[in-house]
């Protein structure tokens, strides 16, 4: 037992110092900034649908507002096994719609018949990827366009959130995809690393579709195009510029099943591209892999932790005269996490501008939605790869870019 928790804080020692270098250490370096361009290329956002007439209309209004020509994009929803007014509500709001001629199963298989059309009108430079519950910067397809000029084939949007104060956990995930994007995509971009797409907001060439396809199997569509941008020599790009907004789950059930469903994508993904990323022997790809096995790690780094739980029952239950002295340092170093967790919590709503009040609860709570991802990646790996699960999209916010007021 000893020896296993020697391994295993080594491994996941290697993996912390890692992250951590790739994290700090490329916000050091300077990033190579894409120049503005004279709009030219011709662009396709594509949305896939499942009954989301609460929110489409928004998402369509917002990328037909955008800074760019209006002649130079289309805007296509591709309704799927909808029972509402979807398709209805996204033609009064000004959207082309696309439909399934097959059976439809998750996301991937949507896009993978949306892009199978696209491709066949031959009228499109790139093709950008929004989920109907976004609302898009202003900026969006502008930074589109200057990142196909710098020679750039994918790339990803800086990811914000539509509603981080409606609960705690809405809170939680606007931090996380915070940290993802400034300290994840925003450091490998610094770094010369390829970035990780986010499953929305992020564009593609119409020359990349076309070379890599979209063939992709697993619950997490874009950590499985990541890997196969990887294997056929695509570096993922970075545009800060292109913002999506995007509403996160208000309770912690709802967020436990995306997190599930996550992790089980990932896992997917580790079995199928780990060994191929590797073999490939590029500094992306290899980073990539690392990705994958960071699920793995997080599970790894439980058998320390149980080891020292059996270790202070053990000593509890020989000496319990001695209970407050092996259960003190437990309670330092409790409050020693809490306090870092929602200290790194509040400088994520600082630097996006939204620390009030408001975000409180968020804060307070964070370190409990950090803890929470053990449990679930467990769950993942214990049971089998879930089904997709509706989670409902109601907030009616219209207004990008910063202010987002009530519609």
């Amino acid at each position: 037992m000893q020896i296993a928790v020697i391994v295993c804080s080594i491994l996941c020692g290697i993996i912390s110092l890692y992250m951590v270098w790739s994290c700090v250490g490329g916000l050091i370096l300077k990033r190579r900034r894409i120049e503005s361009r004279a709009p030219k290329a011709r662009i396709a956002a594509v949305i896939a649908a499942r009954n989301e007439e609460a929110v489409i209309g928004n998402l369509v209004r917002s990328l037909l507002a955008q800074d760019y020509p209006r002649e130079l994009f289309d805007i296509y929803v591709v309704p799927n096994n909808c029972t509402d007014a979807t398709e209805a509500v996204a033609r009064e709001a000004g959207a082309s719609i696309l439909t399934c001629a097959e059976p439809v199963r998750s996301k991937g298989d949507v896009l993978r018949q949306a892009f199978a059309q696209l491709t066949a009108m031959n009228r499109y430079d790139a093709y950008c990827v929004f989920d109907a519950d976004n609302l898009a910067g202003k900026g969006f397809l502008r930074a589109v366009n200057d990142a196909l000029a710098a020679g750039l084939h994918v790339a990803q949007g800086f990811r914000d959130s539509k509603n981080p104060y409606d609960s705690w956990m809405s809170g939680s995930m606007s931090v996380f995809y915070w940290f993802m994007s400034r300290f994840y995509n925003e450091s490998r971009a610094r770094l010369g690393l390829s970035c990780a797409l986010n499953g929305t907001g992020f564009m593609v060439s119409d020359a990349a579709i076309r070379d890599i396809g979209w063939n992709v199997h697993t619950l997490t569509e874009d950590l499985e195009f990541t890997a196969l941008c990887a294997i056929h020599g695509y570096q993922i790009g970075w545009m800060p510029e292109a913002k999506v907004y995007d509403e996160q789950a208000t309770r912690f059930w709802d967020s436990c099943v995306q997190r599930r469903r996550w992790t089980a994508g990932s896992l997917q993904c580790m079995r199928g591209y780990v060994g191929r990323l590797l073999k490939k022997r590029t500094r992306s790809s290899i980073d990539v892999a690392l990705l994958f096995l960071g699920n793995l790690m997080c599970l790894v780094g439980l058998i320390p932790t149980i080891a020292s739980v059996i270790d202070v029952y053990t000593r509890i239950s020989e000496a319990p005269q001695y209970t407050w002295l092996v259960v003190r340092p437990l309670l330092l170093a409790l409050a020693l996490y809490w306090i870092a967790c929602s200290l790194g919590a509040a400088i994520m709503f600082r630097w996006q501008g939204k620390l009030n009040r408001r975000c409180v609860p968020a804060l307070l709570l964070f370190p409990i939605f950090l803890f929470s991802w053990m449990p679930v990646n467990l769950y993942a790996c214990l049971t089998k790869p879930p089904r997709w699960k509706v989670i409902k999209h109601t907030s009616n916010l219209s207004a990008p870019d910063g202010e987002l007021d009530e519609a």
